[in-house]
């Protein structure tokens, strides 16, 4: 998977937030962050 903002590579990793842990995808050069809920908010507002 190829980064949004940046281009570069994406890895797929785990992520421990304040009141859950969940799974996402991080770009090795930019540190981009994008999960499941990042993805559909960027559908949402193409949309628009």
């Amino acid at each position: 998977m190829k980064c949004y903002r940046c281009g570069g590579v994406m890895v797929y990793e785990k992520f421990f937030g304040v009141s859950e842990d969940f799974f996402g995808w991080r770009c090795i050069f930019c540190s981009e962050i994008v999960d499941s809920v990042i993805a559909e908010n960027r559908l949402e507002q193409r949309k628009r």
